[in-house]
Order: structure tokens, then C-alpha cells, then sequence
């Protein structure tokens, strides 16, 4: 009976699987943050950040609206190369795979917030079908040694849409700390991820390597007087988005 209940388990996920037409690698991602801190056992007003994800098969943007600063990342030859893009000066700087201090892998910019492998969290609900497949999980407590949740994190709930490959939705709570990640909206073949490539096309570029020799460039030399530096790694870059939305 276990077999036949776990044969029918895999063609029911296969028979979703099929139902869901939309592509996980072409496909645009929108969320909001919400942050709320506790002082002294009173709850502050939660923070909210818009952010969104744009996957375009070997290319991925990743958006932090509220800033402004946007990553993009581009996967050639197996390599990722970065090209940071800044809203308000109109300027892009890109990084070559060897000027990043930690070359990421694509799996690991293919989500807008990092979070553990499914193994390693406990399945606790399965429901809707398709494209909207949900599946629920909570982090086991072994998986919490070695994780960078490991002292931070007392809850952690994910929505997770297996797909799309997306997160639906993410809440970390502590004592004096609650983060919710949650999906607005999702759209296949989204007519705003061609204007925002085409709109960063128009934004002037300059190689990292040449930062420093710009400094007539009055964005650059903001940037150099402000200890401007390479950015680490991508599970860095996933945690300080979790924490404070995209700063280096």
C-alpha cells in the first residue's frame, strides 16, 4: 500500500507539473517586505520594500525598488558576470566573474532571498494544483547548525510554488525581529522586463577595473568617498537584502 500511495503521490506531481504552462526561466516575480522590530516587548510600525525578480532564461534581474539598485546578473560560458545598475544617477558598473570575491552559482540568483535547500525543511502541507502548486514548510531544528538562521530565527514559515520555482511567501520572526516576504504577483512574458533591459541600455557604463580612474564623474566620486568596494558573496548579498534591502 505505501508504494501505491507513493506512486500516486509522484503522478499526481507530475500531472501538476503539466498542468502549469508558464516557463520558471522567462518569468517576472513581484514582492513586498515587510520588517518590524520589537523595543523593550513594543512592536514599531513595519517597514515595508518593494522588490522584484526578472528571469529572462541566461539573464536575471533582481530589483530593490525602494532603493532604486538593481542587480544584474549574466550567466555565459557557466560564468556569472554582474552589472549593478543605479536608478537615480542612470549608471551601470559591471563587474567580470574574476572581479567578485565569490563567484556565485545560478541557482543561487535564480531567487530574489536566500533560503535553505528543501531537504533540509520538513513538508508540512501540500495544496493547489498547476502553476499555484503550493507546498509548506518549516525548518527543521537540526538544520539549524551551521545555517546563518542559527541564533537569528525562532520561526520560519515558506510558501513555496515548486512550479515556478518561486517563494510565495517567507516569514523570519525572533524576539525583536519579524520579516515577511510575500508575492504579490507573478507574469510570464512580462512586457515590463523588455523596457527595463532596454531602459538600463541607455544608462552610461563603466567597468569596476575603472572606477577609480572617473573620480570627474561626480557619481563616481560619491561613490569612491563613500568606500565604495566589490561585492561579496551572493549569500551575503541574500542575507543584507533580507536584513536591510541591498546595501554594501
Amino acid at each position: 500500500m505505501k508504494i501505491i500511495a507513493a506512486l500516486l503521490f509522484t503522478l499526481s506531481l507530475s500531472a501538476s507539473a503539466k498542468e502549469c504552462e508558464v516557463s520558471a526561466d522567462v518569468i517576472s516575480a513581484y514582492y513586498q517586505l515587510d520588517t518590524q522590530t520589537t523595543h523593550h516587548e513594543l512592536k514599531q510600525p513595519s517597514v515595508q520594500q518593494l522588490f522584484e525578480l526578472h528571469r529572462n532564461n541566461n539573464q536575471i534581474l533582481q530589483r530593490n525598488v525602494s532603493k532604486g539598485i538593481n542587480d544584474i546578473w549574466s550567466l555565459h560560458a557557466n560564468r556569472l558576470s554582474l552589472s549593478r545598475a543605479f536608478d537615480k544617477y542612470q549608471h551601470i558598473i559591471d563587474y567580470q566573474p574574476n572581479e567578485l570575491r565569490y563567484q556565485p552559482k545560478w541557482q543561487e540568483v535564480f531567487q530574489l532571498v536566500a533560503i535553505p535547500a528543501l531537504n533540509q525543511m520538513q513538508l508540512v502541507e501540500q495544496k493547489g494544483s498547476g502553476c499555484l502548486l503550493e507546498e509548506h514548510y518549516l525548518l527543521k531544528g537540526n538544520a539549524l547548525k551551521g545555517n546563518a538562521l542559527k541564533g537569528q530565527h525562532h520561526g520560519f514559515q515558506l510558501v513555496w510554488l515548486p512550479n515556478l520555482r518561486l517563494v510565495k511567501s517567507l516569514k523570519l520572526q525572533s524576539a525583536q525581529l519579524t520579516r515577511q516576504w510575500q508575492l504579490t504577483k507573478y507574469q510570464h512574458n512580462d512586457e515590463k522586463m523588455s523596457a527595463l533591459f532596454k531602459q538600463y541600455e541607455t544608462y552610461q557604463t563603466t567597468d569596476y577595473a575603472d572606477v577609480g580612474d572617473n573620480e570627474g564623474i561626480p557619481f563616481l566620486a560619491k561613490m569612491i568617498n563613500q568606500g565604495f568596494s566589490i561585492p561579496s558573496s551572493v549569500s551575503t548579498n541574500h542575507a543584507v537584502m533580507t536584513n536591510t534591502g541591498h546595501q554594501h
